[in-house]
């Protein structure tokens, strides 16, 4: 299989991750929160509350945390 042009299966699970994370942290701001800037404002804290473990876990597991590169 050539190496140029594919994507390792870390990275395809780090971008699924990242999916989920957001539309699970922006789904839970429109069921939190009123008006716009609220809805934004929880949907960035619920952001970083929710991808915390996960990088604590890369972190502490000893891979370096995957940039897209």
């Amino acid at each position: 299989m050539p190496a140029h042009g594919t994507t390792s299966l870390e990275q395809v699970g780090a971008f699924l991750v990242r999916v989920l994370v957001s539309g699970l942290a922006c789904y839970l701001a429109i069921r939190v929160a009123d008006g716009f800037f609220a809805q934004l404002a929880a949907a960035v804290f619920f952001t970083i509350v929710l991808t915390t473990p996960w990088e604590l876990v890369n972190r502490l597991g000893g891979r370096e945390p995957s940039d897209g590169e």
